[in-house]
């Protein structure tokens, strides 16, 4: 069982606590001018101002742990790491052999669109914001650099595979209290592809 559920616990109390301010408002705002004909109590307007900065507080931290906080993926105590390889497999359209096929965008705005490969059977598709290819002496590629990749295990399984291998990584958040409450916990923080290939040429585009 993951901490998810204090983040939905905390979410609902979050929402019934502040529609429970506006309601409570209205309601002694009400009573206030049936009572003394008067809309402005000192001692009804102090408790209303803390009232919803509670209110605001809670639901401010709430969306900040669910959506802004940013977590470093390297932080052993947030994420877990997994890691999957495989070799790649030679595709052929007619007599043009290639590892990789580079699906480009009509309109010229963003080069690459997606990245299709062949491994242990299947066909995988990666888009280029979430995998990139290496085809030259740097193993890594500069859009993958900022990921904790294991160099060593590349450098084995790229001499290995011929220069032909995808590696993905796979970050997922710890199940912590704090990821929970973001309901993020057990969640994928980042998938990433890294694809290899010997050359360029071995990069089939259309």
């Amino acid at each position: 069982m993951t901490w998810n559920w204090l983040g939905w616990l905390s979410w609902i109390l979050a929402v019934a606590f502040f529609c429970w301010v506006i309601h409570y408002i209205r309601v002694q705002q009400l009573m206030l001018i049936a009572k003394t004909k008067k809309a402005f109590a000192p001692k009804l307007f102090w408790r209303y101002v803390v009232l919803v900065v509670i209110a605001l507080a809670w639901l401010g931290t709430m969306l900040h742990l669910t959506f802004f906080r940013k977590v470093v993926i390297n932080d052993r105590q947030e994420t877990r790491i997994s890691m999957q390889y495989a070799n790649l497999q030679l595709h052929n359209q007619g007599n043009d052999y290639y590892y990789v096929l580079a699906s480009r965008s009509k309109n010229g705005q963003h080069p690459v669109v997606s990245y299709t490969y062949w491994a242990k059977g299947n066909r995988y598709t990666t888009n280029s914001r979430f995998g990139s290819v290496s085809d030259g002496q740097r193993l890594v590629t500069l859009d993958a650099s900022t990921l904790p990749w294991n160099k060593a295990k590349l450098k084995k399984i790229d001499q290995e595979s011929g220069h032909a291998f995808a590696a993905t990584m796979t970050v997922r958040y710890q199940n912590t209290v704090i990821n929970g409450l973001g309901l993020r916990a057990n969640r994928d923080a980042a998938t990433y592809t890294l694809i290899r290939v010997p050359s360029s040429e071995m990069v089939h585009e259309r």
